[in-house]
């Protein structure tokens, strides 16, 4: 009986399991991908439209454009034009064995006329069962004539105004999307951002600081799945100076594994300037000079992630730099985090030890003061009771006295009284 039991337990675990893949398999995605998301009046461009987290055994697909702004130029088996739709229609030969994902079909248009365009797709999916997969379906807009971006008016309209030839610094730094960390400084060099699947384009806005400086902006076009790396370069005016400004750019579609943040860092016993911050990867702290390393914690936001430490040992007296270097579970991309560690040398720890001696002693003497403070208000707490204490004494007595005296003024009228009703 028991074992019918646990068979009966399994069927159903199965059955459940099997139910619960079903319903997984019977979700998806169309999105649409394009060669070019601007383009100039006459010119082609190519559209894919895809299929992704599920498999289909048949669909038909509707692909409607703007028929004012584009027209279909490409001649493909199996579709059909009406007004402003082409029709696909899709079916496995095999009898669902070989399911169809990812690319579904190429369509190419001719742009005719200037403007914004939208092309979206709806139709009917279909797994080897026959059932109905739930999907959905991602629009895709391409701008056929350049219009001026926000960033390209913000580069007209704010200039540097260093005017030193030798400067090649940036004065900011956007893009047009979000999620850039850390925040822009002037003198940090390195930059992570982690995307989307669906971008394939970046705008970066570089202002140098001098408006003189040649910018140059690499890397930003056409990214690729994984990690990116979009360059800035800034040259000085006369050409003597030189830096680089790197964003490194993760694109995925798995963004948690792609996460290289880490959750917790801090130095045993010494605090980090400035304090922790998930988006901070610059810091900075000092160290006595009989230290030779330092014990140093990093946690990473995802626990599968690889922290790697160097720099921590054999640390010499001055600045030393250690690098904390995060990789994703994806093994895609990572972030390095940086700590300046400032060795005191002997001298440094001399007026170091003087200075905390001094401060001691301040906080010694304050602290003094302060009893002495409070041990004045407390007599002067105490007096004033003493004071409040005898006052109420002696209003006491005169309350007493004065009750005594009306309690004898009216025996003694009683008294009077009777001794004339006896007259």
């Amino acid at each position: 009986m028991k074992n019918k039991l646990i068979i009966l337990i399994n069927i159903i675990m199965l059955i459940f399991c099997a139910n619960t893949y079903t319903y997984a398999a019977n979700k998806g995605i169309v999105y649409i991908e394009s060669n070019e998301d601007i383009i100039e009046k006459g010119e082609e461009i190519e559209l894919t439209i895809n299929l992704k987290d599920t498999k289909t055994g048949a669909f038909s697909i509707s692909i409607y454009y703007d028929e004012l702004k584009f027209e279909y130029v490409s001649n493909i088996e199996n579709t059909n034009v009406i007004e402003d739709r082409v029709m696909f229609v899709w079916h496995d030969d095999t009898g669902g064995l070989e399911g169809k994902e990812g690319e579904l079909i190429k369509l190419k248009f001719r742009a005719k006329d200037e403007g914004l365009a939208t092309f979206n797709v709806q139709g009917e999916f279909y797994n080897a069962k026959e059932e109905l997969i739930e999907i959905d379906f991602k629009e895709k807009q391409i701008q056929i004539g350049r219009e001026q971006t926000k960033l390209e008016k913000q580069l007209e309209e704010e200039q540097g105004t260093n005017t030193e030839i030798s400067n090649a610094k940036l004065k900011d730094l956007r893009l047009d999307i979000e999620g850039t960390h850390p925040v822009f400084n002037s003198d940090v060099y390195e930059y992570y951002l982690t995307t989307e699947e669906n971008i394939k384009d970046i705008e970066v806005l570089a202002i140098a600081q001098n408006p003189n400086s040649t910018v140059n902006i690499n890397g930003n076009k056409e990214l690729k799945k994984g990690l990116n790396k979009i360059s800035i370069e800034v040259i000085s005016e006369d050409n003597s100076e030189k830096n680089i400004y790197n964003i490194n750019v993760t694109k995925t579609d798995n963004i948690e594994l792609s996460n290289t943040n880490l959750e917790i860092l801090a130095i045993e016993n010494i605090l980090l300037n400035v304090p922790f911050d998930v988006n901070q990867v610059n810091y900075k702290a000092e160290i006595a000079n009989d230290k030779n390393s330092i014990n140093i914690l990093a946690i990473p936001e995802n626990e599968q992630s690889v922290v790697e430490i160097n720099g921590k040992d054999n640390l010499k007296e001055g600045n030393n730099l250690v690098t904390i270097l995060v990789t994703s579970p994806d093994k895609i991309s990572n972030k390095k985090y940086q700590i300046e560690v400032y060795k005191r040398n002997i001298e440094d720890e001399k007026k170091y030890i003087e200075e905390q001696n001094t401060n001691q002693k301040l906080l010694e003497n304050a602290y003094k003061i302060e009893k002495i403070k409070l041990e004045d208000e407390n007599i002067n707490q105490n007096e004033k009771s003493k004071t409040n204490k005898y006052i109420w004494i002696i209003f006491s007595i005169v309350i007493i006295c004065a009750v005594v005296a009306i309690i004898f003024t009216l025996l003694h009228f009683k008294g009077n009284y009777k001794f004339l009703k006896k007259k």
